[in-house]
């Protein structure tokens, strides 16, 4: 039986430097073999404002890794994380072959987790190393709406009890100097995902009960909405007391951080009178072995290949190069279609009898999460466009509408995969889930638009509805 001085020597010896360097080493690995999707977080949220704060995380997460290096040790035999860890790489390739964004970006996190668990032994600092990755993962979005709404009617609320005249009309509010949108990026949800990660970060380092713990994190997240909307009210009585003349209607971001920055200073005073850790740390366990064992490490690091998406589409690891480069398509009867993300564009004139027919076929390749034709700005209708009435038959979207030149005219669309025609974005992407089991990963869009020979159109719909099926039946997507 070792002696006590036998086990703090071998801790104090155990530096961790080889764990933390296996962890790092692992991550690198995975970040390679998932390169799509880790591109595709990227594009969408470290060049994001709403996520302003991802640059940092990843320096978070080495610091975290670095704090828990001593207590990290390597597992000698496999476990059931490894088991978590196949079956989430199944559905992370799912969901990236279906090109399902959120679903894709969400659970890389986790992967990284269940591929550490399977490599070290249980400790709670790799699930924050692991999961703080989510902060930077743009999957937040969700919440924008409904915080939107919660800032409308609380400014809604304050203006009541002043003196100036508000009217509020959905997101708009109008006041005799002019009016404001509290529009998506007014939703305070940057200051929410701010706040949520450095209270359960500071949690993490400073509060072990769970009251505590709680109370932080409830008045953390209030403290952060109400911060919100302070500026947004701010904002509405500088421009009615500078008739909107102030730098600060036009650039109103600056102002959200020098009312943040000091509201979290005083958090953190607030969370430094929480705090609760003992005042004699734990000692270091000392480390079971020196190395992992490799018939783990092998286990873990082939079932990553086995699933990588960068494996499936290499060469081309970014779909975004295999896109279309040129911009808007102009029509002759309606504003231009502005669809987007789609890797080839083929454009035709046609002759029905006296009907004068302009298509639009988009081609997407499938690769990438965003190279599909249900992707979220393709809205196919194009802006500005006078519609008067809209119908949906046999999987086919009629838009009636006066042209530019004041004609009735009538654009027909539908999105298209290998099994059929959707009318819906939702649909195909439901139907993907089963197409990719054949194989298949290529969408389109069919586009047709015409002015109308009678009043009614229907002469031109049946003709629009002809041509769509027509296409699509010549149409080969692999």
């Amino acid at each position: 039986m070792e002696s006590p001085s036998t086990t703090e020597e071998q801790s104090k010896a155990h530096s961790g430097f080889i764990e933390m360097a296996v962890a790092i080493l692992l991550t690198a690995i995975l970040l390679g073999l998932f390169w799509p999707v880790v591109l595709d977080i990227w594009r969408y949220s470290f060049d994001d404002g709403t996520y302003s704060h991802a640059f940092l995380i990843p320096l978070v997460a080495i610091y975290v890794l670095y704090d828990c290096r001593k207590q990290l040790q390597f597992r000698q035999a496999s476990s059931i994380w490894l088991g978590l860890l196949i079956i989430s790489l199944a559905l992370e390739l799912l969901f990236y072959l279906a090109q399902f964004s959120l679903p894709a970006r969400a659970l890389l996190p986790f992967i990284l987790l269940f591929s550490l668990l399977s490599i070290f032994k249980h400790r709670f600092s790799l699930y924050v190393y692991s999961l703080v990755m989510i902060f930077a993962t743009p999957i937040w979005g969700i919440l924008s709406p409904p915080l939107q709404q919660l800032s409308t009617s609380m400014v809604e609320l304050v203006m009541s009890y002043t003196s100036i005249p508000s009217y509020f009309e959905g997101n708009v509010v109008s006041i005799p100097s002019g009016q404001f949108e509290i529009a998506n990026g007014c939703s305070g949800l940057r200051y929410f995902i701010t706040s949520l990660f450095l209270c359960l970060l500071y949690i993490y380092f400073n509060i072990r009960n769970v009251k505590k713990a709680a109370l932080f994190l409830v008045a953390g997240l209030i403290g952060a909405l109400i911060v919100n909307w302070v500026r947004i009210i701010m904002i509405i009585l500088i421009g009615h007391q500078t008739q909107m003349q102030s730098d600060i209607i036009h650039d109103h971001n600056d102002l959200g951080w020098y009312l943040y920055i000091p509201y979290l200073i005083l958090a953190f005073y607030v969370g430094a009178k929480l705090s609760d850790l003992p005042k004699k740390p734990e000692p270091s366990p000392p480390p079971s072995s020196t190395l992992p064992a490799p018939r783990s490490l092998a286990f873990v690091v082939l079932a990553l290949a086995i699933f990588s998406p960068s494996m499936i589409d290499w060469p081309n690891l970014d779909a975004d190069k295999l896109n279309q480069a040129s911009g808007p398509i102009n029509s002759s009867l309606h504003p231009p279609l502005l669809i987007d993300k789609y890797q080839s564009l083929e454009q035709y004139q046609l002759q029905a009898e006296q009907l004068q027919l302009q298509l639009w076929l988009y081609r997407f390749s499938g690769l990438g999460l965003d190279n599909k034709a249900s992707y979220y700005f393709n809205n196919v209708v194009p802006e500005n466009l006078h519609i008067y009435r809209v119908e949906k038959e046999q999987a086919i979207n009629f838009v009636f509408f006066r042209s530019i030149s004041n004609h009735p005219g009538l654009l027909g669309y539908s999105y298209a995969s290998n099994s059929g025609l959707r009318s819906q974005k939702s649909a195909l992407k439901r139907q993907k889930l089963i197409d990719i089991m054949h194989g298949n990963r290529s969408t389109a869009i069919l586009a047709i638009s015409a002015l109308c020979i009678k009043k009614d159109c229907e002469l031109t719909k049946e003709e629009i509805r002809k041509q769509i099926n027509s296409q699509f039946n010549n149409l080969a997507l692999n």
